[in-house]
């Protein structure tokens, strides 16, 4: 038989536990490890909210072009599809990393002269056929969503970027997603293929805002941080 003592040890161990695990996961929800607060007004909630629609419009065409993909009236519902298609038969990291690949390699990057001001909706971004930052992330949040990872799982995110590819350019705004892939939150990047740890995008970016299923939320930053409302401007996004 145990001793009083002992037992009690081990009570106290188990009890620490217990109390750990909620603890390490909510660490692991914090994307970058930060907080954040919500935003319910001004011109970023009011546009998420109408890329939300527009994206739930999407997904009801790429329904019935799935359905039904013969009678297909939209080129650009097949091409989402295709994309999706490209993760199928993997799991975790590699799914991600498929359609990540497929989505930087389906659309060209805008004219610099030309960079698109505007935010646009999946599918008008695949009838476009380029676009900057703001398209690859919202055509890849739109693509992951549709091949099945939870809403809880998805962001995409606004930052700045700290140190300009360009010497003399101003520091200017960009848009990413980030992924969570078991505990780990992973970070997509169109500037490139690979698939970041998301800790290790801080020396390059500084996280303003979160877009998700429950709307805008902003970072909140240790010294503060102004808000970058049109990512990408002529910085390479």
């Amino acid at each position: 038989m145990p001793e009083p003592g002992l037992t009690m040890r081990m009570a106290a161990i188990a009890l620490g536990l217990l109390l750990i695990g909620p603890a390490a996961r909510a660490e692991s929800a914090e994307l970058f490890g930060l907080a954040t607060v919500a935003v319910a007004d001004g011109a970023l909630p009011a546009t998420w909210r109408k890329l939300q629609t527009e994206i739930q419009s999407d997904e009801r065409i790429v329904v019935q072009c799935r359905a039904e993909p013969q009678s297909c009236a939209w080129p650009a519902a097949l091409r989402f599809i295709a994309i999706v298609g490209e993760g199928n038969g993997y799991d975790g990291l590699a799914r991600i990393g498929r359609i990540n690949r497929a989505v930087n390699l389906a659309i060209g990057a805008a004219n610099a002269v030309a960079v698109q001001s505007a935010w646009s909706s999946p599918l008008q971004t695949l009838a476009v056929g380029s676009g900057d930052c703001k398209q690859y992330a919202v055509l890849k949040y739109a693509a992951l969503q549709d091949a099945g990872i939870a809403a809880d799982d998805l962001r995409l995110v606004i930052v700045r970027i700290k140190r300009p590819q360009n010497p003399g350019v101003k520091p200017t705004g960009h848009a990413l997603v980030a992924v969570r892939n078991d505990a780990d939150w992973i970070v997509l990047d169109n500037r490139s293929l690979a698939m970041i740890e998301s800790r290790q995008v801080l020396d390059q970016y500084l996280p303003l805002f979160v877009l998700d299923h429950r709307g805008v939320r902003r970072f909140v930053q240790p010294s503060g941080a102004d808000a970058v409302l049109a990512p990408c401007g002529g910085n390479g996004g």
